[in-house]
């Protein structure tokens, strides 16, 4: 392939200074391609990362011609017809740009990249690059007629990954490339088909590049109110997709999962007051796990499966309890004087924190073994009002809420440091965390609102415009 261009192109400065492409020349003439990179690789990532880096170029085209056409091929290409695309036009932050194509051979392709797309752009170590989708489909259906990947022209364009794939009448398949280092990262076939297959795409985007798990193809609980009712319902990783699953005139609430993920966990009030129940996400038929005498509210259950924590007051004050699935055995595990709530297993099942006004008569953080003993403490002289904590699904930390001022936070506390970190601070109220499974990202209610925030770069994001109490499928 050769190039034509406007003289004078340049990608601006960045913090490595300014950087041609492409040799100066005149117009019309053949140019060689640079071969210093446009954005700095970092070998040990094996990807390469913009920061902080734009560009102040005018509207210019950069003209890619291909050398020579397939007969019958993509858009009846000719030798002599060149493929006009827009340049660079930067983008911003520490991410790593991509740019996803229609998938071809079937009409959802369009919607399913749509949906890689969002979920990629709400991550936050990603950015779309900003090429124009006619511009990107020239370049597709010109790398589709030749069978060859134009590593160098999506570089140009701003694109370090680039996402293609097909749709057929058995599966899908699906490529990713990174330009930078000119090699595949994915290619994998699938017999998933719609919003599952987009999902499941972003998630093996999210690991063949950043050796993470991905978290969007699991599903989020949550509870919407509708007048003096409350139901729960369930959404994709992306917010869209939502079913409701519960239809009851009173309160549905405190939803959580079941590790296998095909039931539900919530407190409901049908009967005038709180029992647990359990909820079958495909039947949507609800059994009764826990009715004892008053209060049953807050159940999580076990990451084996075989325990339910709860809080029951039973025997007076609202006191953490772990019950047996099976033969439903109980144990009481706390003793003080004072109101728990809001119990969260540790991916091991050995430990569960919760929130209790035990010893200063507010709410802090506890941890205590699920088999009893002495309850931990661990937000000492962080704020007089701490709650909501939610274990980490790699065990690592614990999101919880604090009041600061007249304000409620999400922190984060670290069990390898005994640290804590304020991870929100904003003027509206932030409640109610609640980790996805790649242990990095964060639902939380935000008056009303569910957003999700990436806890490694604090990139807040819109989930579900009307809900609270968020529960993330383990």
């Amino acid at each position: 392939m050769s190039y034509v261009r406007s003289s004078g192109f340049t990608h601006g400065t960045s913090p490595w200074g300014s950087q041609n492409l492409i040799s100066e020349f005149q117009e019309g003439q053949q140019a060689v391609l640079d071969t210093q990179p446009l954005f700095p690789y970092n070998a040990s990532a094996g990807y390469a990362v913009i920061r902080f880096w734009r560009t102040d170029m005018a509207v210019r085209r950069l003209l890619f011609v291909v050398a020579a056409a397939v007969p019958g091929a993509v858009g009846h290409l000719s030798a002599a017809e060149p493929i006009v695309l827009d340049p660079v036009r930067g983008v911003a932050g520490s991410v790593i740009p991509f740019a996803i194509c229609t998938l071809r051979g079937d009409a959802s392709g369009a919607g399913i990249a749509g949906i890689i797309r969002t979920d990629l752009n709400k991550h936050g170590s990603f950015a779309e690059a900003m090429v124009k989708p006619a511009d990107q489909q020239k370049l597709d259906d010109a790398e589709r007629v030749r069978g060859t990947i134009y590593y160098d022209n999506w570089l140009n364009l701003g694109a370090v990954l680039v996402g293609k794939g097909s749709i057929g009448a058995t599966g899908a398949d699906f490529q990713l490339y990174n330009t930078q280092d000119k090699r595949v990262l994915l290619n994998k076939k699938y017999t998933l088909s719609g919003r599952r297959l987009a999902h499941q795409i972003a998630d093996d985007i999210v690991q063949a590049v950043l050796n993470q798990k991905g978290f969007f193809s699991s599903r989020l609980l949550f509870v919407r109110t509708a007048g003096p009712a409350r139901n729960i319902f369930m959404c994709d990783a992306d917010g869209g997709n939502v079913r409701q699953l519960t239809k009851s005139s009173s309160l549905c609430i405190f939803p959580d999962w079941f590790p296998s993920g095909q039931d539900a966990v919530f407190t409901g009030y049908m009967e005038g007051r709180p029992i647990i129940y359990k909820l079958s996400l495909s039947s949507l038929g609800c059994t009764k796990l826990l009715s004892m005498p008053g209060m049953n509210t807050s159940g999580a259950v076990s990451p084996n499966g075989q325990q339910l924590a709860a809080i029951l007051d039973k025997d007076g004050l609202p006191e953490l309890y772990a019950v047996d699935l099976g033969g439903g055995a109980r144990r009481r595990l706390t003793r003080g004087r004072a109101a728990e709530s809001s119990p969260s297993w540790s991916p091991d099942g050995r430990r569960i924190v919760y929130s209790s006004e035990e010893g200063s008569g507010r709410p802090q953080i506890f941890i205590i073994s699920a088999s009893g003993g002495t309850p931990q403490r661990i937000t000492s002289g962080v704020s007089s009002y701490c709650t909501s904590p939610s274990w980490s699904p790699d065990g690592k930390k614990i999101a919880f809420v604090a009041q600061f001022g007249a304000n409620f936070d999400i922190c984060i506390y670290s069990l390898d440091s005994g640290r804590v970190a304020n991870l929100t601070n904003n003027p509206s109220n932030d409640e109610e965390p609640s980790w996805a499974r790649d242990s990095r990202h964060i639902a939380f209610n935000r008056n009303g609102r569910i957003m999700l925030i990436d806890s490694e770069t604090g990139k807040t994001v819109p989930f579900v415009s009307d809900g609270i109490q968020p529960a993330w499928q383990p």
